[in-house]
């Protein structure tokens, strides 16, 4: 298994991001809900939308040994939210998922973070539960008129 780089993200990396992000809601995440929702998820963001964040939050990405980026984490680190995690699903399975989760929780501990929060998609569930997670309750958000994304709010201490 090749070992992923980690490293902050740049501007530049934003449409590779975006990409990703796309790409596993429409093949990863559909698994567990309706097309309209997958459509309306996966449509509500541009390679643009990645700038600000980029700038103003933790963004992570994990590139392969070709410098390919094959996923990314952001962090809210004021707020201890874990806002993304999302691996190209060429990638799936091959632990990148794992080192961006523990790369964000050593930001969450160098920004003074004792726990951190996530909405977890239900696809991700048993992922952040094999990292220690844990399952609080779930929520209901509405991503447009009649498209909804059912969530497991989930909690990790990490002190």
């Amino acid at each position: 298994m090749p070992g992923w780089r980690i490293r902050r993200a740049v501007p530049a990396d934003a449409p590779a991001i975006w990409a990703i992000h796309t790409r596993a809601i429409r093949e990863t995440a559909s698994s567990h809900y309706p097309p309209e929702s997958v459509a309306a998820w996966s449509g509500r963001m541009t390679p643009g939308s990645y700038v600000e964040p980029i700038e103003a939050r933790v963004v992570l990405v994990a590139e392969d040994d070709d410098g390919r980026v094959a996923g990314f984490a952001q962090l809210n680190p004021r707020e201890g939210v874990v806002q993304a995690c999302y691996v190209d699903p060429d990638f799936n399975g091959r632990g990148v998922g794992r080192a961006l989760m523990a790369a964000i929780e050593d930001e969450a501990r160098a920004h003074g973070r004792t726990a951190l929060l996530l909405d977890a998609s239900l696809n991700a569930v048993a992922f952040y539960a094999s990292l220690g997670w844990r399952e609080e309750a779930r929520a209901h958000h509405e991503l447009a008129p009649g498209a909804w994304l059912d969530c497991a709010i989930m909690t990790k201490k990490i002190a």
